[in-house]
């Protein structure tokens, strides 16, 4: 989509880079403000030259040799010397200007052929900014692979267009990108954006301490008389899979987990609520396995159910889910299969490979879309 033209610091030599370094660390260190040009004095600019590593290997007279790293700063616009000078025989500046660092420059690829129902962004091309381009263009090529149209919530579609079509540079968390983006003709109306990419918005769960004794959209919804609880790492998945539940199932609730809050929150289900067991699905990433892990651990210290995985949902998200980089750093062999044990055994081999790999797959993979029309995923809640 973009490209970066060089800056000022490109090629520079390695003792004149090390020099720039150390002179805005000492600006940063002193609070100077960012982005604009900072006075340092001669005594700071010796200091910072004194520190380089292998500054004058030739053993030649020192001020002569920053004197020329200085020279060379400056003939690239990156210092602006004093015209005051000391009096030795090699002078020197007594202070400098550190100019403001030179940021890349992004170079815009040429506007794309638009979708027909797209055609109108030409005229808003020229005034967007970057993201907003780059959302454009992975907007106009999902419509242009003629996707399948039926509405879904805007997460998961977030997570169709931009987890595919969108570079991971540009959108690291696809399926969160409609959550940050919200200026532009087009991101600031949600009625207009929810019909160019058919979507709808359902409502995250309210929170309560405590299980819901009735049916309610709540952070535990009860949705049957049966003995199982179904925790969802994220709200989103949370809604879909209870708007596509059959008839005949064993869970009593659906409960949207929270995130890592799960690990804590195991600690509401009681006696009460006859839950003889608690499935779990999320994201697979480290942390979307060490929630339900520690979650299990914390649940056995209260002689709950142990938290078991959803054979099937998980075999979803490992077929229908394109991987991308991870927050969390790659783990080592041993974390990764300790972890990937608490999978069933066909998914573990995949599991381990992209937790050592540093990836990540967003459980809106399965969305509202596949449980609609699939029923594979049914034998995880009977």
């Amino acid at each position: 989509m973009t490209q970066e033209t060089p800056t000022a610091t490109t090629a520079l030599p390695r003792r004149e880079r090390e020099l720039l370094a150390l002179l805005r660390q000492w600006a940063k260190d002193n609070k100077r403000k960012a982005g604009s040009k900072t006075q340092i004095p001669l005594e700071a600019v010796l200091k910072a030259f004194r520190n380089v590593r292998n500054r004058n290997p030739e053993g030649e007279f020192e001020p002569a040799v920053l004197d020329g790293c200085l020279n060379v700063l400056e003939r690239r616009g990156l210092i602006k010397a004093f015209s005051e000078r000391t009096p030795e025989t090699v002078s020197l500046p007594v202070k400098i200007w550190l100019l403001p660092e030179d940021r890349p420059v992004r170079v815009e690829g040429p506007m794309p052929r638009w979708h027909h129902e797209l055609s109108w962004l030409a005229q808003e091309w020229q005034r967007a900014t970057p993201k907003q381009r780059a959302a454009y263009t992975a907007i106009n090529l999902w419509r242009k692979s003629d996707p399948d149209l039926f509405v879904v919530p805007i997460r998961e579609r977030a997570l169709e267009i931009f987890g595919t079509f969108g570079s991971e540079t540009d959108f690291p968390m696809p399926e969160k990108t409609f959550d940050e983006l919200k200026s532009g003709p087009l991101f600031s109306d949600p009625e207009r954006l929810d019909e160019v990419i058919r979507t709808l918005r359902p409502p995250p769960p309210l929170l309560t301490e405590t299980f819901s004794s009735e049916e309610a959209d709540d952070r535990y919804r009860r949705v049957g008389t049966g003995d199982v609880l179904l925790v969802v790492e994220n709200s989103t998945t949370w809604w879909s899979l209870v708007e596509c539940l059959p008839e005949q199932h064993r869970l009593g609730y659906v409960a949207w987990g929270l995130g890592a809050t799960f690990r804590a929150s195991v600690r509401a289900i009681t006696a009460e609520h006859r839950i003889s067991e608690i499935r779990y699905f999320g994201d697979l990433d480290l942390s979307g396995v060490r929630i339900p892990l520690k979650a299990s651990h914390t649940a056995s210290q209260l002689g709950l159910p142990a938290v078991q995985p959803t054979e099937m949902l998980y075999a979803a998200l490992l077929s229908l889910g394109r991987p991308r980089n991870a927050k969390e750093a790659s783990a080592n062999a041993a974390e990764a299969a300790q972890l990937a044990n608490w999978l069933p055994a066909q998914h573990r081999t995949d599991t381990v490979n992209l937790l050592m790999e540093g990836r990540r797959l967003a459980q809106e993979w399965v969305g509202y879309r596949y449980l609609k029309r699939n029923t594979d995923w049914y034998s995880d809640i009977r």
